[in-house]
């Protein structure tokens, strides 16, 4: 069966194409998912990598089709005038002169940084994404996946967190998480209330009751609990995983190259196991 935005398995005919543009135009000019009835606000998601950014992405876009939105994938290129949503998979590419003179809503995700090394360290070693298998003078001219599959477990990790520190561990540590317009949010807190964390995101970003019914019946068929948005996309997801698997020495190589980010973020004594 074809999924959506296919057709047999082939990018669907043109007249399919202009069809769903011609519905789209007009859903965007004729619905609004705003309670105040005012004018669209330019909403902003930020999130890391490993924390949920999939699932999250999917849900709100199951909103965002059904009232006929826009919506643009931030990679560090300022947002277009007609964008409804930018959802940026990396927070680390959203800065506010992005934005422009547009009033916007935002919400941002983390997670526990141990779980991330964690969670990161086994999707490193099976993912198929092109930057893994991509030859790195840093392990000698073999790709990241390949380095990490050389390795045995503890070294594995080891080196899993020195990936992180550079990039999602800075991302983190870099945010500014003071910023009046975004809601800031858990992954383990999503993870034990799903639809009351999206409750409070809707409500953040003004949606009306049935713009909100609407998301969280995407809440419920996309459960994390059922596999997610991308089934099998999630290997376990469990707050906390990391205490099985990382050694003092991991602790203590997380907290010496992020600056203690785990206890900055508010998750604990980034050492104690």
């Amino acid at each position: 069966m074809a999924g959506r935005g296919t057709w047999s398995g082939q990018a669907p005919p043109l007249h399919v194409r202009m069809g769903r543009v011609a519905r789209q135009r007009v859903l965007r000019a004729t619905t609004n998912p705003f309670a105040s009835g005012s004018d669209r606000v330019l909403l902003v998601h930020c999130g890391h990598h490993k924390a949920a950014t999939v699932w999250f992405r999917q849900i709100l876009l199951e909103v965002i089709r059904h009232y006929g939105l826009r919506q643009q994938e931030g990679k560090g290129e300022p947002i277009l005038p007609g964008t409804d949503l930018a959802f940026y998979l990396n927070a680390g590419r959203f800065h506010r002169d992005q934005v422009g003179p547009r009033a916007f809503r935002g919400s941002h995700v983390i997670r526990d940084p141990r779980d991330l090394v964690v969670s990161g360290y086994e999707y490193h070693l099976v993912t198929d994404e092109a930057w893994v298998r991509r030859p790195n003078p840093r392990y000698g001219g073999a790709g990241y996946q390949e380095h990490l599959r050389s390795l045995d477990e503890d070294r594995g990790l080891l080196t899993e967190i020195e990936w992180f520190a550079r990039e999602t561990g800075a991302a983190m540590g870099a945010w500014d998480y003071r910023q009046p317009e975004f809601l800031e949010l858990r992954y383990e807190d999503a993870m034990s209330d799903e639809s009351g964390t999206f409750e409070r995101l809707f409500g953040w970003y003004g949606f009306d009751d049935a713009a909100a019914a609407v998301g969280l019946e995407a809440v419920d068929r996309l459960s994390l609990r059922r596999g997610g948005a991308i089934p099998n996309h999630v290997r376990s997801g469990r707050p906390g995983e990391w205490q099985a698997r990382l050694r003092p020495e991991h602790l203590e190589r997380l907290a010496e190259l992020t600056d203690d980010l785990v206890g900055r973020l508010g998750y604990g004594d980034a050492t104690d196991p």
